[in-house]
C-alpha cells in the first residue's frame, strides 16, 4: 500500500492549502506501458483558489507526458485528483526522466499568487534483447534448451524463427485446408472468398510477426529497435490495406454486382463500376495517409500541400482530368456499353471492347486494328449505336439508270430482286423499298432500302443484291446511266 507524503514547497502556499502527492514520486515504465503520477490538492480558504500546473522535464525520445487536467479552480473546502501519465513506446531505450510538476495558486479574492514545486522521476525499461535483462527465453517464456555455447541469445533467436516458420506451414498445410473444408459445404461462397483473401496476408503476418517479436532477445541499439518498430508498423498498415482492398474489389464489389443483376433498374449496374473504380482508388490513398500519419507527420499540412498541388495539377492535367470525368459520363449516361458496335464520325466501325477512366479500346472489324479513343472525344463527337435499339441493320443501294428508261419496270425489277432475297426482311415496316431519288443530267437515280436481322450482314447483302440487279438488268434490257456530254462544232464560213 501507498503511504501519503507530503511534498517539499518550493515558495510558500496560500495558508489553508493542502497538496498531497498519493503516490510514490519515483517509478518504473516499461516499454509499450504507462504509470500514472497522482496528486491531491486541497482548498481549504473561504475564498475559489485557481490552481494552474504546468510539466517541465528532461528532453528525449519515444515517451510523453499528459495531465488530466492542468487548470482546476477549486471553491472553499472543495479538492481535485491531478493525474500525470507517463508513457514510453515500444522502441523506448532505458533513460531516468526528470520531471518538474508546479502548482501555480491564485487566490481568485484577494489575488495573490504562490506555487509549489513537485519532482518525478521516471526510469525506462525497454522491452528489445541485451537492452532488457533476462529475455533469451524461447517464445519469451521458455528456456533454451541447447547446451553451451548454443544456449546464447542468437541461437535462441534462430530457434525462434524456426518455430514461428513451423507455426505459419502448419496455418496453410492444416489450418486453412481444414477451414477450407468445412467453407465448401456452405450455400454460399463469400467464405470461400474471405478465406482466399485472408490465406496470404496471414501466412505473411506470422512470419514477420515471429522475426519481429525474436528480435527482441538480440544485442539491438535504440536506432535499430526503432527502424525495427517502423518497419514492421508500416508492414502492418500495407497488410490492412491490402486485405481491405480485396475485401472491397472481391466481395463487396462481387455482392454489388450480384444484387444488380437481380433488380431491374439499370443505376445500380452503371453505378457498380464507378463505385469499383474509384473505392479502390480510396482505400490506396487513406492507406498511404496512414503510412504518412503513423510516421509522425502533420497530415495537416499534408493535406494543404495536397490540396495546393492537385489546383496545380489540374491546370498541368486538363486533358486526363476530362478524360476522368468523360469516362465517368459514359458509364452513367451509357450511350454504349462493352460489346456494342459503334460507327465512329470517322467512318470506322467498331467493336467496343473496354470502356476505361481514361480511353476506350475499340476493335476496328474492317481493318482487323485496336483503336484507342480519349474519352472526352467519345463524348464530345458523334457515335452511332449500331447495336440499339436492336441488331437489325437497314442498307440503301444507289441505282442510276439511263434517261429513257421504263422507271416502273426498274422499281418492279429491284423490288423482286430484293424480295427473293432469303436474308432481306419483308416484315410490315421492313419490307424492301425503291424509292426515286433525283434527276441527273444522265440519269434517273434510285434507292433501294432493305431491312437485314443483323447489322453485320448488311454490306455482304448488299454486294449480293448489287451483282443481282446488274444482271437482271442486262437481261432485261435496262441500260445503266453512263455520264454523257454532247460537243457541238459550229463551221465557221469563209467570204470570198
Amino acid at each position: 500500500m501507498l503511504a501519503l507524503s507530503l511534498l517539499p514547497v518550493a515558495s510558500a502556499a496560500p495558508p489553508d492549502a493542502l497538496l498531497i502527492q498519493t503516490t510514490p514520486s519515483y517509478m518504473e515504465c516499461s516499454a509499450g506501458d504507462s504509470v500514472v503520477y497522482q496528486w491531491f490538492v486541497y482548498n481549504g480558504r473561504n475564498s475559489t483558489l485557481l490552481v494552474e500546473i504546468d510539466v517541465n522535464h528532461t528532453s528525449g525520445e519515444g515517451w510523453s507526458t499528459s495531465l488530466n487536467q492542468a487548470v482546476v479552480a477549486l471553491v472553499p473546502q472543495e479538492h481535485a485528483l491531478i493525474n500525470l501519465t507517463f508513457s514510453a513506446s515500444d522502441a523506448v531505450g532505458s533513460h531516468i526522466i526528470y520531471q518538474s510538476v508546479v502548482f501555480n495558486y491564485t487566490d481568485l479574492a484577494t489575488d495573490a499568487t504562490s506555487s509549489e514545486t513537485a519532482t518525478t522521476s521516471t526510469k525506462t525499461v525497454p522491452i528489445w534483447g541485451i537492452i532488457s535483462p533476462g529475455k533469451n527465453k524461447l517464445l519469451g517464456t521458455f528456456d533454451n534448451p541447447l547446451p553451451a555455447p548454443f544456449d546464447n541469445n542468437y541461437a535462441t533467436f534462430a530457434l525462434n524463427v524456426g518455430i514461428w516458420a513451423i507455426i505459419a506451414i502448419f496455418f496453410a498445410f492444416v489450418i486453412n485446408p481444414l477451414v477450407h473444408f468445412f467453407t465448401k459445404r456452405t450455400k454460399t461462397d463469400i467464405d470461400d472468398r474471405v478465406l482466399k483473401i485472408l490465406h496470404t496476408p496471414i501466412f505473411v503476418l506470422i512470419i514477420i510477426y515471429g522475426l519481429v517479436s525474436s528480435f527482441a532477445i538480440l544485442p539491438l541499439s535504440e536506432g535499430h529497435v526503432h527502424f525495427i518498430s517502423e518497419v514492421y508498423g508500416i508492414f502492418l498498415i500495407a497488410i490492412v490495406t491490402f486485405v481491405a482492398y480485396k475485401v472491397y474489389k472481391e466481395i463487396v464489389i462481387y455482392l454489388g454486382r450480384r444484387i444488380a443483376s437481380r433488380t431491374r433498374t439499370e443505376i445500380d449496374d452503371v453505378l457498380i463500376p464507378v463505385i469499383d473504380k474509384v473505392g479502390g482508388v480510396v482505400i490506396l490513398i487513406f492507406g498511404a495517409i496512414a503510412v504518412v500519419n503513423y510516421l509522425g507527420y502533420d497530415i495537416t499540412f499534408l493535406l494543404a500541400g495536397v490540396g495546393v498541388f492537385g489546383l496545380v495539377l489540374a491546370f498541368a492535367a486538363q486533358d486526363a482530368l476530362s478524360n476522368f470525368f468523360s469516362g465517368m459520363a459514359l458509364l452513367l449516361d451509357r450511350p454504349f456499353v462493352e460489346g456494342d458496335y459503334v460507327l465512329l464520325s470517322t467512318g470506322e466501325t467498331c467493336r467496343v471492347d473496354r470502356i476505361g477512366i481514361r480511353s476506350c479500346r475499340l476493335y476496328d472489324i474492317s481493318q482487323n486494328t485496336r483503336i484507342v479513343l480519349p474519352n472526352n472525344k467519345l463524348v464530345n463527337e458523334k457515335v452511332t449505336n449500331l447495336s440499339e435499339p436492336n441488331e437489325q441493320g437497314v442498307s440503301d443501294i444507289a441505282v442510276s439508270v439511263a434517261i429513257g428508261s421504263d422507271v416502273l419496270k426498274v422499281e418492279k425489277i429491284l423490288t423482286e430482286v430484293a424480295g427473293s432475297h432469303k436474308e432481306v426482311l419483308k416484315d410490315p415496316g421492313k419490307a424492301p423499298a425503291v424509292r426515286l431519288t433525283n434527276f441527273g443530267e444522265s440519269s434517273v437515280d434510285f434507292k433501294l432500302y432493305i431491312w437485314v436481322a443483323n447489322f453485320m450482314d448488311k454490306w455482304r447483302v448488299a454486294h449480293e443484291l448489287r451483282k443481282e440487279i446488274y444482271q437482271r438488268f442486262a437481261k432485261e434490257g435496262i441500260e445503266m446511266a453512263v455520264p454523257r456530254r454532247a460537243v457541238t462544232i459550229k463551221e465557221k464560213s469563209r467570204k470570198a
